[in-house]
């Protein structure tokens, strides 16, 4: 399965080049928990994915980028039967698209597992 995450190029870098890491994703979402709750998601859409790049915190006169997130399906069945790995429509968006919250507990999981590599094909950053 392939999936995307939109961020500021300095957070992308940081996970390409050491992977998830719990504790700066709590310190970031610390006062202002995202939809699901404390957790890093990924769009099923590189172009959502794009969106909320837009958004990123980070990305203010530093510009922003997608990574892809390569994961194996028998690895995110696992997570999603565990209750780490939560599919869902993304709310509060003018489109519908869909969206995948991985709780702090499936980052062993995705740094051993999943590959994560600069978008492919596409305009590598923005802003």
């Amino acid at each position: 399965m392939i999936l995307y995450h939109g961020t500021d190029i300095d957070s992308a870098l940081d996970i390409l080049n050491n992977g998830l890491d719990a504790t700066k994703l709590t310190v970031l979402q610390r006062g202002r928990p995202p939809q699901l709750g404390v957790g890093w998601y990924a769009a099923c859409d590189a172009e959502v994915a794009w969106f909320f790049a837009s958004l990123a915190p980070g990305n203010v006169g530093r510009g922003y980028t997608v990574i892809e997130i390569d994961i194996p399906d028998e690895a995110l069945n696992q997570l999603g039967t565990a209750g780490e790995a939560i599919k869902s429509r993304i709310a509060n968006v003018p489109f519908a698209a869909e969206q995948y919250c991985f709780r702090i507990g499936a980052f062993v999981v995705l740094n051993a597992q999943a590959i994560f590599r600069p978008l492919r094909g596409e305009e590598l950053s923005h802003g």
